[in-house]
């Protein structure tokens, strides 16, 4: 395969676009370090308080906070909290500890690429296009940084680590410094269900190419690898299909044709036909076409099962998000794009100069438009704060007029790391049977129809005596024979004595 590089010139537009974007971006998240996210579109809030629970409750102990309670750690995923937890116990400021561990992910991710450049082929400009292409485009900083899926970024840098690593020994023999992979595969197994279904599918494409005596030294890597994770796992496995998490078919959003689901579409038929466009022209510049073909095999069965929506249909790697296979994708896209032929850009290289800057230009235009930054508290969430300092017992949040800037599992976070509380709701659905949280579900509908009977029943079965609610249903409670503990502008507390 011819490795000469491309012009590093090409990437210089793109590298600034999307990197001073993405810098933006940083910094406008930042001020979590000093505000506690309470909109919707946020996981940030979530991961705060698991990280809380890790500290007060133990792994694998039982855990009153959420849900009446629950066996911490015992579905969701431990591995970026584990990672995380020693710098949370030394600066104690849980808002800097999420905000610093994305900044040492990132930091972590880019080391990874430029120790590795020499071994991949790529010059310390391709490094940084490499990077900046990969967690500076539209979908990376939706997940990552607004949303702040933190462990399944962390979960990403270790899947970054293992790509690498069967990159590099794709062209030569596996010897013991293989091993090394195992670190970076315990902690992508530990942190989320994505990075652990796609690494350990990945591993298919080097087995492949391999004789015996290394096919034997993978399943070995693999084995001790499962066999070291499997304090988790196999408590995982066991619990699972009794809990919420299991009826989640989480890539549903490529079934449907609404406006929130656009993204995930387009970005999903995108991706794959990119991919396959690349993948020729890579698989025309290698040396050994077959060998290169069997190695990214597993990449082209599951792009080809994203196009074509089958991979929803298809057990275990239908629990992976649309977004993390468009990422997955998107990482060998990239790579294939830098070991191309030189002649293959030189041939086309206006397309490829201009594709790149109306991709950035795309991105970020896309980011713009559907991605908000960083959402302030307005009135509503300080009254709301202020409500939560006065109750005393287990409390649910009913009716929230804004559930954009004020959604009640963020507050159900705040609750319990700053004033130690516990509700019969929470942040996590998929700690809980489906029953469970259908019937919390439900109760907003029984206090919008003002169904008083109905509400005491849910509450008295939720052993829920506090209730946070808003505006014309603090008048209902009232009515219904809840007591009245404080009353705000638009926000109040009521308690039903037991």
């Amino acid at each position: 395969m011819n490795t000469k590089n491309i012009k590093d010139y090409y990437l210089y537009i793109p590298i600034l676009a999307l990197g001073i974007y993405f810098i933006f971006r940083l910094i406008n998240q930042s001020q979590i370090m000093f505000i506690f996210p309470l909109d919707k579109y946020n996981d940030w809030s979530s991961y705060m308080a698991q990280l809380f629970f890790l500290k007060v409750c133990g792994f694998h102990n039982f855990c009153p906070y959420w849900y009446n309670g629950f066996i911490n750690f015992q579905i969701n995923q431990p591995g970026w909290y584990f990672f995380i937890y020693p710098i949370y116990l030394i600066i104690n400021n849980i808002q800097l500890t999420v905000y610093l561990s994305l900044i040492l992910t990132y930091t972590l991710s880019f080391t990874a690429l430029y120790i590795s450049r020499i071994k991949l082929g790529l010059s310390k400009i391709k490094v940084l296009a490499f990077f900046i292409l990969f967690f500076g485009n539209a979908v990376a900083i939706g997940n990552f940084i607004r949303l702040g899926k933190i462990h399944e970024l962390f979960g990403l840098f270790n899947s970054i680590v293992i790509f690498i690593f069967l990159i590099v020994y794709k062209d030569r023999k596996i010897d013991k410094n293989f091993l090394f992979i195992i670190p970076p595969y315990f902690f992508a197994i530990l942190s989320h269900q994505n990075s652990a279904v796609i690494t350990s599918l990945t591993f298919l494409g080097l087995f492949f190419i391999k004789d015996i005596k290394e096919k034997v030294i993978i399943l070995f890597t693999i084995i001790i690898t499962l066999i070291a994770t499997s304090f988790w796992w196999i408590d995982y496995i066991k619990n699972f299909f009794n809990t919420a998490a299991a009826t989640i078919i989480v890539g549903n959003t490529l079934k449907e044709m609404s406006k929130t689901a656009l993204n995930d579409n387009i970005a999903s038929t995108l991706i794959p036909i990119t991919f396959f466009i690349f993948l020729y022209f890579y698989i025309q510049s290698a040396e050994n076409k077959k060998k290169e073909l069997i190695f990214l095999l597993p990449q082209v069965i599951l792009a080809t099962l994203l196009f074509t929506r089958l991979i929803l249909y298809i057990p275990i790697i239908n629990y992976v998000f649309p977004d993390f296979y468009n990422l997955y994708l998107l990482f060998f896209i990239i790579y294939m794009f830098f070991k191309i032929d030189v002649r293959f850009i030189n041939k086309y290289k206006n397309f490829v100069f201009f594709g790149l800057i109306f991709i950035s230009i795309l991105s970020v235009s896309l980011n713009i438009i559907y991605t908000p930054n960083f959402i302030k508290h307005t009135q509503l969430e300080e009254e709301t704060i202020n409500i939560l300092k006065e109750v005393d017992n287990k409390f649910i949040i009913l009716a929230t007029p804004s559930r954009t800037t004020s959604y009640p599992p963020a507050y159900y976070s705040y609750a319990t790391i700053y004033y130690n509380l516990s509700s019969s709701g929470g942040w996590y659905p998929s700690m809980k049977d489906s029953d469970y949280i259908n019937k919390l579900e439900n109760l907003d509908n029984i206090i919008k129809n003002k169904e008083c009977s109905s509400l005491k029943k849910e509450l008295y079965e939720l052993n829920t005596s506090e209730v946070i609610t808003y505006d014309e249903y603090c008048n209902f409670l009232e009515e219904c024979g809840f007591n009245k503990k404080i009353n705000k502008s638009r926000v109040c507390l009521y308690f039903l004595k037991t």
